[in-house]
Parts: C-alpha cells; structure tokens; sequence
C-alpha cells in the first residue's frame, strides 16, 4: 500500500472503483499516442485483468491525484531478470526499480505534475525500498516526456533501438537512469554523453575528480574530459581552453593539451572539453619526504623554471585588477553580511580594507600570466624519475600578480610541502624581496575566511559561510579586545 501527500498531489495505491476512470483514459486517443498506442482497444474486462495480472516481483499500481482529483495512474516495479535482459541494463547488487506512468486528464499535461510526481517516487523509493537507482524507457519521439524526466533528474545513458512496439511499430527509446549516490556525475551518463557529442569509442571511463566547479573522467586511459557544474565554471572552462591553446610550444613543461571541444548545448547544458591525459600523481608530502635533497632541490629549481617561463609570456586577456577585486569584496561583503554583524565588528572589517588598500606590499603589483592556483594537487609527479611529469588545471590561469603563483607554495599544511620549501622556490625563481612575498602570504591565508564568505554565498556551499563567519567573528572578538 502506498499513500503520499505533497501539497497538491497524493499518489496512492490503485483499487477497483478506479478502473472506470482508467478506462477512459486509455480509451482517449491523445493519451494513447503516448501510453499503449492508439491500436490498444481494452474494455473493462480486459482493462482490469491487465492492471492486477502479478508481475515476477514487486509492482506497485498508483493513481496520481492532484487537488483530490485523479488525474493519472502510475506503476513502480523492481527490476527482475526479464526486464534486466529487456533493457540492456547490468545485474549488479544494487536495489533498483523501474517506473512508468501517464497523466490520462490531458488538461494537466505540461503543468509540472509529472515532475513532482516522479520526485516523489524517487523519495518513496529510497526511503520505504533502500533503492539505489531507478530506470525507465521512453519513446525517442516523446521530447516533451524526456524534458519532463530530465527535469526530475533522470540521465540519458543509452539508446534503445527498436526497443518497444507501439502501433504496429519498433519504437525507438532511450534508457535513462536516476542514482541516488552519485547522479551528476553517474558515469553511464557521461559515457552516453561523450559518445554522442564526439567522434569517439569509450571502452573505460573513471571518475577521477569530483569539485565544487567541475567534475573530470579519465577516458580510454589518456584522455581527461572536464564538465564545469555552473557558469562561472564554464566561462573559467573556456578560458582554459584558450590560454592552453596559447601556451603550446611555449613551455618546456608538460601541460595538458586541448583535443575535443563541444560547446554546443545539445547533449551537455556547458561546455566539454578534452585534453591529453599526463601521466603522474599529484605531488605530496609523502613523495617529497622520500626525496633526496638533490631530488628536493631540483624539484625546487623546476617549479622554479616552470613559473619563469609562464610570467614571460606575452599573453594579456583575462586582466585581473587585484586591487578592484578587494573593493568589489568589500562592497560584496557589506551586502551580504553587514546586517549580522554589529557596529564594532563592522569596523573591523573596515579597517582590513582600509589598510589594504594603503599598503605597499599590496599595491606593488607585478602582471603577468598566472597559474593561481599553483598547489600540490596540480603539480603532477613521477615517481620513476623523481621529476616533475607536468603541470595541470589551468582553470583559475588569468593575467593577475605574479605573487599569485607562490601563494600555495608557502602555505604550511597538510597538503603542501611548507614555507621552507617555498622559500627555496622563490630564491631559485630569483625573486627580489622575499620579506615582502611572505607578509603577502600571510595577509592571503587570513584572506581566505572573507573568500568563503563571499564564494559561500554565490555557489551556495553553505559550510563555507558558516566558517567564514564563525572565522570572522573570532578574529573581530579578539581585535576589539585588543583595541
């Protein structure tokens, strides 16, 4: 039995006073074009034997209400091994369940029934059935039912030729699949859609990065493919793309080269891009301890070279103004979060921007060609030769500060190898004034408590507003006590 409510609609189990109604929706031509075909000719009899006749498993029959009205009738079963073999989907240990359903009241189509419904199922399903996915099949030719379940969260991840009759005729239809684990980056769908949007065989596709911009498959074992998860991802994704473009030939270091580019919208709402997979792993604390100081020195005058040659280039789009940047934060903050904070924390706040925009170090700016986002997890490593095999993620690259660059480099932590060896970097970089650099990393890490505000804000990473905020306060609690 199956009784649910959310505002205006109830899906519940379908009993006998509902086959009149039934009957007449799967007598009206409209909603067999869709359901059944229009060569389907039931009568009561025949209607009711076909709707309670058991399956191999668990069905569940619905009627889908909407206002107390029923409008249409839905069914859910779990997926046995008929219906595997059917729908070319692969046994595994997972709980999966199929769906379909019709809206028979044709004065309520294209009114977002169907998605709500459907996001009802998926709810029902997880929390009465432990499913770990749930599939269906529609017709190629039934656009605005794909839309609809696309809409729900249901992927394309393949085609199913001839797949059903309807009126006499081997209908074509896609499998779609929804996964509760892991559905924006369910790898059948990124296959489905890689293989329809480029010229290529997939015979092994991986996760291998997962983001809060982007999410990255290796392919075939040497290509990577970037899917950006919002704009501002995709306009950084292009960007990437062209400075990449740029920057062949002009290093001596490996960097990923640009292969495949889709940008037109059809299977992919952003841009996909492909680049050259490099092989390596990303350089760590681990690997570095286990190196000689040879090995940690020649690691040191690499990045060194790496970084000398990208700031003298010539390239000079995408400008940063480092300067406007903290203004437009500051105007950004204000906005944001100024009503939680009292007058004492405000001027704090204040005063941060006052000085920085007073204060030498930050006002002396040197532009060029950036990585920023030089770290560990973008230096790729071989741990065979104990060298460098390659630079990679060039998606924040802009012309900006050179400081930019060794920001990561003297960063104390877990995940980089520690301001000595930054130090080392910047002396073999030749840099001038390394008191300066080293002030500019400090004010950069306390920085990063108004970044997560601010980027908190516009991505809606919850955590990082409450720990920006809960940074913020503290730091402003301990200047006023100072004051």
């Amino acid at each position: 039995m199956i009784d649910i409510k959310n505002e205006n609609i109830r899906v519940r189990t379908l009993n006998d006073n509902d086959f009149p109604l039934m009957l007449k929706w799967l007598t009206d031509e409209r909603v067999l074009e869709f359901y059944d075909g229009r060569d389907k000719k039931y009568t009561l009899e025949t209607l009711k034997e076909h709707y309670t006749e058991p399956w191999e498993d668990e069905v569940i029959r619905v009627i889908i209400e909407y206002n107390g009205q029923p409008i249409g009738y839905g069914q859910i079963y779990k997926m046995y091994d008929e219906l595997y073999d059917d729908y070319h989907y692969p046994r595994s240990n997972d709980i999966v369940y199929g769906m379909d359903q019709f809206i028979g009241e044709v004065d309520y189509w294209s009114k977002g029934i169907g998605t709500k419904y459907t996001k009802m199922i998926f709810e029902f399903l997880k929390k009465e059935r432990n499913a770990d996915a749930v599939i269906l099949d529609p017709h190629q030719d039934n656009p605005r039912a794909i839309r609809m379940y696309q809409k729900a969260g249901f992927r394309i991840i393949e085609d199913l030729p001839e797949h059903e009759l309807h009126e006499g005729k081997k209908e074509d239809c896609y499998l779609m699949e929804y996964r509760y684990d892991d559905n924006e980056t369910n790898v059948k769908a990124i296959k489905y859609i890689i293989e329809h949007s480029f010229d290529i065989k997939i015979t092994s596709i991986k996760l291998i990065g997962n983001g809060n911009d982007s999410f990255a498959y290796e392919v075939n074992d040497n290509m990577i493919f970037k899917f950006p998860r919002h704009e501002k991802a995709n306009e950084n994704l292009l960007k990437e793309i062209e400075i990449l473009q740029y920057l062949e030939n002009k290093t001596t270091f490996n960097i990923p080269k640009v292969l495949y580019v889709n940008n037109d919208n059809s299977n992919y709402k952003y841009c996909i891009a492909c680049f050259t997979k490099i092989n390596g792993v990303s350089l760590s604390k681990e690997i570095y301890e286990r190196l000689t100081d040879e090995e940690k020195d020649k690691l040191a005058q690499d990045l060194a070279r790496f970084l000398k040659e990208l700031h003298s280039s010539n390239y000079n789009k995408y400008q940063v103004d480092t300067i406007e940047n903290y203004k437009k934060d500051y105007a950004r903050l204000v906005e944001l979060i100024f009503d939680k904070l009292d007058d004492n924390e405000k001027m704090v706040i204040n005063n941060i921007y006052n000085s920085i925009l007073s204060n030498d170090d930050m006002l002396t700016i040197n532009k060029s060609l950036v990585h920023n986002d030089f770290s560990c997890g973008n230096i790729l490593f071989d741990t065979t030769t104990n060298r460098i095999s390659g630079i990679i993620d060039f998606g924040d690259s802009c012309v900006s500060d050179t400081d930019n660059d060794f920001y990561c480099l003297l960063e104390d932590s877990d995940e980089e190898l520690g301001r000595c060896f930054g130090i080392k970097v910047l002396n073999y970089y030749g840099y001038d004034n390394i008191e300066k650099m080293l002030r500019k990393s400090d004010f950069h890490e306390f920085y990063w408590m108004f970044e997560k505000i601010i980027y908190g804000y516009e991505y809606n990473y919850n955590d990082w507003i409450t720990e920006g905020l809960s940074e913020l306060k503290e730091y402003c609690e301990i200047s006023i006590k100072n004051k």
